[in-house]
């Protein structure tokens, strides 16, 4: 192998890290100062791990890399699987966080790329510097044998930094518990650099990294991998079942109609559909975009008359003309009134865009319930899915 780096003389470390090569996997470091990687100063080929060939200056290197032995046709169809990507805007894997800054999104950890530049930006970000912990939720929707996590922290100045601190919990079925016997690449925390954790493999449905702020300073990830072994070709669990609004056949019922919808092909089928999807494309969004209207409504016809007690709204946010109205209130047919539902309680409580939206209320049975959306200035509101629940 050859190897004979393009990267400007004034840089002081890069990594190209698990590169697939003739059945093996190279690692090529460059370390000015030796304080990156571990490895010592210099540039370093690594395969399989294992050092090939080491030089104190960036330059031309070529090594003869071993003849890979050849492994036996597995018959089993397990494979090494990362179960966190979703780029299809399945329900399953489903991220929650305890806040999303404006301007960023979950769906961007788990979109199977990760990059450290600002712009253009590919990063969940917490809301607010503050002192109390952060967390991130994953749920697979199945039992997975997870073995190992990837967090890719981001940071900028002061205003955002990798955590103090963070743990990995794992959902027993009752509480959050730690992940047992947890061994970390790297003792603390580190930025623009993957952070390995891993243990002994165990079946997880649920998971949770709890992050503790760094003086105060913000936390951004651009990427969350959870790593185990499973079945070939993978496929993505089922939507949970009790979702009234629920219509990917766009015949029957729940039906679902709109105040006005933008010309671009955003109708009210596509946020029924089962699909969150918050980046651009693929489509995959009702907005009223264009909308003469002050306020917008967004209507469901359950056919029959159903009990409601939380909808929960996957607010599109493009930060142009489709933004977070500036409020909303979830609405139910009383004969021929629309009337508010009782007592409702916001999280969060300022609508957020490209996050879940949840309004919890008292139990009230309906043939039809809206969402009247108050629209923020000259942008116009959006969703790319909007869920109806019993409870």
């Amino acid at each position: 192998i050859v190897v004979d780096p393009l990267a400007p003389a004034e840089w002081d470390f890069f990594a190209l890290d698990e590169l697939p090569y003739h059945g093996h996997r190279i690692t090529l470091l460059w370390d000015r100062l030796g304080t990156r990687y571990g490895r010592g100063k210099g540039m370093h080929l690594l395969v399989d791990g294992r050092s090939l060939a080491s030089s104190l200056e960036l330059k031309r290197m070529a090594a003869k890399v071993p003849v890979a032995a050849k492994k036996e046709p597995s018959h089993d169809f397990q494979s090494r699987m990362n179960f966190a990507v979703n780029n299809d805007g399945d329900y399953y894997p489903k991220l929650q966080s305890s806040s999303v800054a404006a301007g960023t999104s979950l769906s961007k950890i788990n979109d199977g790329n990760y990059w450290y530049l600002e712009h253009p930006p590919n990063r969940w970000v917490s809301e607010s510097a503050r002192s109390a912990p952060e967390w991130l939720t994953i749920e697979l929707g199945k039992e997975r044998l997870i073995d190992s996590i990837q967090l890719y922290f981001i940071e900028e100045g002061d205003k955002i930094k990798a955590p103090s601190d963070y743990g990995i919990e794992y959902w027993n079925g009752n509480s959050w518990e730690a992940i047992p016997n947890q061994k970390r690449q790297l003792e603390r925390p580190v930025a623009r650099r993957p952070n390995l954790v891993q243990f002994e493999a165990m079946k997880i449905d649920q998971l949770r990294v709890v992050m503790t702020p760094t003086n105060g300073s913000r936390i951004g990830l651009t990427e969350f991998e959870v790593w185990g072994t499973g079945d070939a070709p993978y496929l993505a669990p089922s939507p949970p079942s009790g979702n009234l609004a629920f219509n990917r056949g766009r015949d029957g019922f729940p039906k679902a109609t709109a105040s006005h919808s933008d010309r671009f092909g955003g109708i009210p089928w596509n946020a029924i559909d089962g699909k969150i999807v918050f980046n651009p494309t693929p489509m995959n969004r009702w907005t009223s975009y264009e909308s003469p209207n002050e306020q917008d409504w967004f209507e469901l016809d359950f056919g029959k008359r159903v009990s409601v007690g939380r909808v929960e709204l996957y607010l599109y946010d493009d930060r142009g003309g489709v933004q977070p109205p500036t409020s909303y209130q979830v609405q139910y047919l009383d004969g021929d009134l629309w009337k508010d539902v009782r007592d409702p309680e916001f999280t969060p409580k300022k609508p957020a865009g490209s996050r879940v939206n949840t309004v919890r209320f008292r139990t009230q049975e309906t043939q039809k319930l809206r969402v009247l959306f108050t629209n923020a200035g000259k942008a116009r509101s959006g969703l790319t899915e909007l869920e109806v629940w019993k409870e």
